[in-house]
């Protein structure tokens, strides 16, 4: 026999009329032709679903996506434009730090204040007042105004409140982002037991192993809509694939169209079999203007398995790679060299290499172009899509300067089909060679060297 459905969604629809100024909607409402002065923006486009009791619901998206509004919807904190829902029990929400506080009332009072609005007695109160104090943690400033707390004491004091009503329903949006960690293991205690008292709960987070590993069901918005809905590894696969693929970063990976000859003489120049390279030039970064307007000096790039000598998206664990990247227009720089980092899929870095670090320590070649070979073995780390963010820097007494940097410039996907363990720790990378490559010199038939 099935769990009654205490959540139920049909059609549900929120639409924001957007101004340009503040003063646009006072010229709309008292428009004599009704002049609109607004656009349209659909935060939520006809969602639908259902909960069961003791179902606990991830949500993944984007920023914009949707997610808050939902949230805020199903908390009676928004009216939905158009659909309906319903939540069959006491609905407990933690939506945004402060959010239902009066910031000028201290934390006791507010307690107070909020256990009425929720139907309890002042006995039924005064019995938990001590209970949410206590796992709240914020010592002397319960008897202090709201506005004085730090954002981590509000999110203390929220979720004490909250789980301490006793809810069937507990919505929580990312609340959880803010605080130390022992105070976060001690929510999520207190989370697996109201699932294991087989409450129902909706949590929004952008952390994705919080979302595979603690619901039982996953949902991904996008733009408003739902995009999957299913069990919460299949829907943190595609939704993370998403965010790492082409579609989103939707030029990673483009072959040069407007510099092939200039590319195809360049690998002749310098003996460089015909690797398809990636034309970064384009591509979204941070240019630091110390000296000036620089041009963009990092121009290609590629990453090649030199066991095939073939240019490659996938990498294994313990096999040798090599990044080439053509760097052109060097100048007004002083003593410039190369950085390049792996970003995991959280952005941290995984491991980061730089010309100024290592042993057979390289510097670029001022006013020309220069092509850098980089050789390492690369480390047996967790299966999954990964980044490459490439920088050149100057380096003066010690004191670096970072000129251009461009992030995720490209997209590798790691397979490791023996991996015994996984983890995250950012690593040190001692075997790398690193050296500029030189010209060719050509030869015509009567053995002269051609210029």
């Amino acid at each position: 026999m099935s769990n009654p459905t205490v959540v139920e969604v049909k059609s549900l629809s929120k639409t924001y009329k957007l101004y340009d100024s503040k003063y646009d909607f006072i010229k709309e409402a008292f428009h004599p032709l009704r002049k609109k002065y607004h656009k349209k923006f659909h935060a939520l486009k006809k969602i639908s679903f259902s909960l069961e009791k003791g179902e606990v619901l991830g949500i993944v998206g984007k920023n914009g996506s949707g997610k808050s509004t939902l949230l805020k919807i199903l908390a009676s904190v928004v009216t939905p434009t158009s659909g309906e829902y319903y939540c069959n029990g006491k609905v407990a929400a933690l939506l945004e730090l402060s959010g239902g506080f009066n910031k000028d009332l201290t934390g006791i009072e507010n307690i107070r204040f909020l256990g009425a609005l929720q139907g309890f007695s002042k006995g039924d109160m005064e019995e938990r007042l001590h209970q949410i104090l206590d796992f709240a943690e914020i010592g002397e400033y319960a008897n202090q105004p709201v506005r004085s707390y730090s954002s981590g004491m509000y999110m203390r004091l929220a979720f004490s409140l909250s789980i301490h009503v006793d809810p069937d329903i507990l919505i929580i949006d990312e609340i959880l982002a803010v605080g130390d960690i022992k105070f976060k293991q001690k929510c999520f205690r207190k989370i697996r037991e109201f699932k294991e008292q087989n409450k129902t709960i909706i949590i929004c987070s952008h952390s994705l192993s919080t979302i595979r590993d603690f619901c039982s069901k996953a949902m991904w918005i996008h733009e408003g809509e739902i995009k999957e809905v299913n069990s919460p590894k299949k829907v943190v696969n595609k939704y993370n694939a998403f965010m790492t693929s082409a579609q989103n970063f939707n030029q990673i990976n483009r072959s040069s169209q407007l510099k092939t000859d200039n590319l195809s003489s360049l690998q002749t120049k310098f003996n460089i079999s015909d690797e398809n390279f990636k034309d970064i030039s384009w591509h979204n970064m941070i240019k630091c203007d110390s000296y000036g307007t620089l041009p963009n000096f990092i121009q290609y790039a590629s990453i090649i398995d030199l066991s095939s000598n073939k240019n490659v998206n996938k990498v294994r664990g313990k096999e040798k790679i090599r990044i080439l990247l053509v760097l052109s227009d060097l100048e007004r720089t002083e003593t410039p060299t190369i950085k390049l980092t792996l970003n995991g899929q959280t952005g941290s870095p995984i491991f980061t290499i730089s010309g100024d670090m290592y042993k057979e320590r390289i510097l670029l070649e001022e006013k020309k172009t220069n092509i850098v070979a980089i050789d390492f073995i690369f480390p047996s780390i967790s299966n999954g899509r990964y980044t490459f963010s490439f920088g050149v820097l100057s380096i003066k007494d010690g004191n670096k300067k970072y000129l251009h940097w461009v992030h995720d410039a490209i997209l590798i996907e790691v397979f490791n089909p023996d991996i015994k363990y996984k983890t995250d720790a950012q690593l040190v990378i001692d075997n790398v060679t690193m050296k500029l490559l030189k010209p060719q010199i050509l030869k015509n038939d009567e053995g002269g060297e051609i210029a």
